[in-house]
């Protein structure tokens, strides 16, 4: 492609990724005055929730696979096709039901489409122009990240909520109507494949399973303990079962499984998806627990609401940009001060809700989330560079996939925890039980960056066993290299004078 062909469909793909990032951003601040109008109960308001993330992790993997296969510019369209037409859905819906059936088709169609963005900024660009291309993606999203809260109060504080939510929904439809025909003509047609011996596979079933698995462990958080959870639970681990089997036998068979057995066996890589499950659970869970305390616990306007949550948005925007800086000179050692930092302004924030009143907690709340922020910036880029740096060789693509799914599991699972915990509270649009419920979530979150903690810490005190063996390694095959020069080179006297004189010579500075 030419410098304009490349700069047009980087644009077309910013576009493309920030709607979809957008929607889920801002969507959380709709759902109370959405279960209003459509008197949702709270299992219902928690499948909204949960639904988009859901989706969008179950069609990570497999959708990247087929944009190989088909091509990423088929798949780019699809996905982008599906989320407007299912925006359309949510728009119009008059029941719960099918709120839930087009959050669950959006999140589909945003997890077919964000791998094609990977994909194709991987394609188009190369060197140092690739790492600028991913590097504007990402600051897209941080841009998505700060501006949804801000866009969904404004919409719902402008009018009335019981049509706000509704123009949310119908806002993503004339934008789809305009990027679908921007996508035929600007981004490259797949090349003519060439005849190969072995035909490029998708692990169908194995997405089904894992779909299942997730599903199956969804249903206990919004439904409680249970004849329903006990049975999902037994569903859930036959299917974990049959997942772990199926694809030990699609290995087998010479064909590329959604998860490798490798990236099993790599614990760099293990510990740091356990980083990144807990770390983007929290997030989820903590927006949700939020936004329905300040706007139900406390009546709060949605606009005031969106004002609490974006400074901790804009302060991980921040700390992205730098973040490849901290990375590079703190490594796994500065994502765990990083977690620390997280986990006392959890604190910091159950605090100041339990003991402050009205808007001296909100302003706090609004405060320390900045400051969270920046910590959470830390963490996340660093923790995905670390991370994917452990994948064995030829799995990134899956070890990427496999790493962004985990973090939609958990968004998906942290988010109906936490929502249920306020919605089930007795009393929860009034004073204490609001706060009850507030705290909860808080130690929720709290328990998952302790794991994280402990996950960090042990990748910590692997890396540094690792630095240690491999400067032993150093050092005991230089002693080999000097013994073996000794003795196959004898000493010459000119030469043993010339060589002690280097040794002792000065430095020049």
């Amino acid at each position: 492609m030419s410098g304009p062909g490349k700069r047009s469909a980087l644009w077309l793909c910013l576009g493309a990724g920030f709607i979809t990032l957008l929607d889920q951003s801002m969507f959380v601040l709709a759902v109370p005055a959405m279960s209003a109008s459509l008197h949702a109960d709270p299992g219902s308001v928690q499948w909204i929730l949960a639904s988009y993330s859901l989706a969008f992790g179950v069609a990570l993997v497999p959708a990247g696979r087929l944009g190989d296969i088909v091509g990423r510019r088929t798949l780019f369209i699809a996905g982008i096709a599906v989320f407007g037409a299912s925006s359309l859905v949510g728009g119009l819906a008059t029941d719960p039901s099918l709120v839930i059936i087009a959050r669950l088709l959006q999140g589909f169609g945003a997890g077919t489409l964000n791998p094609q963005v990977l994909g194709l900024l991987q394609d188009i660009y190369s060197g140092q122009d690739r790492a600028k291309a991913l590097g504007a993606y990402a600051a897209a999203g941080g841009s998505a990240a700060v501006c949804g809260p801000l866009i969904g109060g404004l919409i719902l504080s402008l009018g009335d909520p019981s049509i706000g939510w509704r123009i949310l929904f119908l806002a993503n439809v004339p934008l789809v109507l305009i990027l679908v025909p921007l996508a035929f003509r600007l981004l490259p047609r797949p090349a003519s494949q060439r005849a190969e011996t072995t035909r490029p596979s998708v692990d169908l079933l194995g997405a089904l399973l894992l779909g299942t698995v997730v599903v199956a462990s969804l249903i206990p958080t919004i439904y409680g303990a249970g004849t329903i959870a006990v049975t999902s639970l037994g569903i859930g681990a036959g299917a974990l079962l049959a997942f772990a089997g199926w694809e030990i036998l699609y290995h087998r068979r010479g064909r590329t499984p959604l998860l490798s057995a490798s990236l099993a066996t790599s614990r760099g890589y293990a510990l740091g998806v356990v980083v990144a499950l807990c770390q983007f659970g929290v997030g989820a869970g903590m927006a949700a627990v939020t936004a329905f305390y300040f706007l139900s616990g406390t009546g709060l306007a949605p606009l005031a609401a969106a004002a609490i949550l974006a400074p901790q948005a804009a302060g991980m925007l921040l700390a992205s940009s730098f973040s490849w800086r901290f990375v590079a000179r703190y490594g796994r050692a500065g994502i765990v001060y990083a977690l620390v930092g997280s986990l006392a302004c959890l604190v910091a924030k159950d605090l100041s809700v339990q003991g402050l009143d009205g808007g001296t907690a909100a302003l706090a709340v609004a405060g320390v989330g900045l400051l969270q922020g920046v910590a959470t910036g830390l963490v996340v880029a660093p923790n995905q560079t670390l991370t994917l740096a452990h994948a064995p060789v030829g799995a990134a693509g899956v070890a990427a996939g496999f790493y962004q799914l985990s973090q939609r599991f958990a968004a998906a699972l942290c988010s109906a925890a936490a929502a249920g915990m306020f919605l089930q509270a007795q009393g929860a649009a009034t004073g204490e039980a609001s706060k009850n419920a507030f705290h909860q979530g808080m130690v929720m979150c709290s328990i998952l960056l302790g794991i994280a903690l402990v996950a960090g810490g042990l990748d910590w005190l692997r890396e540094a066993g690792d630095g240690r063996n491999a400067r032993a390694a150093v050092v005991t095959s230089g002693k080999e290299a000097a013994t073996t020069a000794a003795v196959l080179t004898p000493e010459c006297p000119a030469t043993a004078g010339t060589q002690r004189s280097a040794a002792t010579a000065p430095v020049d500075a």
